[in-house]
């Protein structure tokens, strides 16, 4: 553990609540959420069979954000989302274009869109020519120009990185679902290390679309559950039948504390730990007994040089399918077995109010868990009405909590068991 301590001075979040942090935060003490009906784009006659999402709302958007160079700039929606959090976060944190010279960006999102688009224009190739990808490519004008061959999945990071003119290390994460924290957790380790005094870190994604909706339908993991209308993301409900996609960004800024303090910031909570772990037990399922979730919860404790005693919060992974709430309810059994600590904690599942975003899915919850320890208030996890018989935990059922969070893990589990727990604490000048 290293003396360097380091915090969180700007935060930037694009979600279905809108386009700034304070309104999302505001909205989930209030106990609402913004999961709604949807249809992808082009089916009309209402028979795809995942029927709620929530999506970014544009009527939502600021005036103030209108002209931003994200909507004129070819770009996939999900990059254009993160590009906007990333802006918010900077101009959150105070940090001047000078400032940002030397720091890193460190950046996840998800599969590009238009992916089966692509394939199709390349087996419509002149049969002369052959159905290839020099075929496709000489076909480039009637190639989506947000599709995978014109979006690189590392080009948000590179725009954000040019956009404020940040010079430092540039690293593109792509690790589904943990990816976003994945990308804050190496950014709070570079800078530990001495590499960076500053960095930008987050993930945007976008799964919106017929191609990665269908995919996820088939595999499984999305809801198609009709009867309970824009409540069916139910995490540790008896009900629960899949993820409730959603779509956005996140960004963070990270810096050391005693950079932070010499201009003037305000730190909204402080980095302690990172855990990450690799459990590979299925592509669609978690180890059963939850080793994977508990070792990566174990790793960001002992990082943090932190006993399990000290957490009052976990903000759960929580994606409301019947694999990921009892097995990331018996890690956290595991983990805080001693004097039965897992009786004492309050555990919120923030999907119920914004759905799954995927790979961004770990950045605007890093930032709900550090205004938790901020402000001793925790969202609440909403739609649970019949807990699970093995989910049988506290999980700030229905409304927001009021105690004291003095630390807290933030939890995501991606798809191949990529695990990732981040360790944050309430900030103290002198701790």
């Amino acid at each position: 553990m290293s003396a360097t301590r380091i915090v969180i001075t700007g935060m930037g979040a694009v979600t279905g609540f809108g386009f700034e942090w304070q309104h999302m935060w505001a909205r989930m003490l209030d106990g609402g959420h913004c999961i709604r009906a949807w249809q992808p784009e082009g089916v009309e006659d209402g028979s795809f069979p995942v029927r709620y999402a929530a999506a970014v709302d544009m009527q939502l958007l600021p005036a103030y954000l209108e002209n931003h160079r994200a909507w004129h700039t070819a770009l996939e929606k999900r990059s254009r989302y993160g590009w906007i959090a990333a802006s918010q976060a900077v101009a959150d944190s105070g940090l001047e274009p000078a400032q940002l010279r030397e720091a890193a960006v460190l950046c996840a999102s998800g599969a590009p869109q238009h992916m089966l688009e692509d394939m199709r224009l390349a087996l419509a190739a002149d049969p002369r020519e052959g159905a290839d990808w020099r075929h496709l490519m000489r076909r480039a004008e009637q190639v989506h120009a947000d599709g995978s061959l014109r979006q690189s999945n590392d080009r948000l990071a590179r725009v954000i990185a040019a956009d404020f003119g940040c010079e430092g290390p540039l690293i593109n994460i792509s690790s589904a679902c943990a990816g976003a924290s994945q990308a804050i957790g190496n950014a709070f380790q570079m800078i530990r290390r001495g590499e960076v005094e500053v960095a930008l870190a987050g993930g945007a994604d976008s799964v919106l679309n017929l191609d990665t909706m269908g995919a996820l339908y088939l595999l499984g993991a999305a809801s198609s559950e009709q009867r309970w209308g824009a409540e069916l993301c139910r995490p540790f409900d008896r009900d629960r039948s899949g993820l409730i996609a959603g779509e956005g960004g996140g960004f963070v800024v990270l810096e050391t504390l005693e950079r932070a303090l010499a201009r003037g910031a305000t730190p909204y909570a402080e980095v302690l730990g990172y855990g990450s772990s690799l459990d590979g037990y299925k592509v669609t399922a978690p180890d059963p007994q939850g080793r994977g979730a508990a070792l990566a919860m174990r790793a960001a404790l002992h990082d943090a040089g932190l006993a399990p005693g000290r957490v009052d919060l976990i903000n759960a992974h929580g994606t409301s399918t019947p694999l990921n709430d009892a097995t990331e309810t018996l890690a956290i059994k595991r983990v805080f077995a001693h004097e039965e600590h897992f009786r004492r904690l309050s555990v919120s599942a923030n999907k119920s109010q914004f759905g799954h975003l995927i790979a961004a899915a770990g950045a605007p919850e890093i930032m709900l868990t550090a205004l938790a320890c901020r402000d001793d208030r925790i969202t609440p996890t909403l739609n649970l009405d019949h807990p699970d018989a093995e989910c049988d935990l506290d999980y700030c059922a229905h409304r927001a909590v009021d105690r004291v969070v003095d630390v807290a893990l933030s939890n995501s589990f991606g798809f191949g068991g990529l695990n990732t727990s981040l360790a944050l604490g309430k900030y103290r000048r002198d701790n």
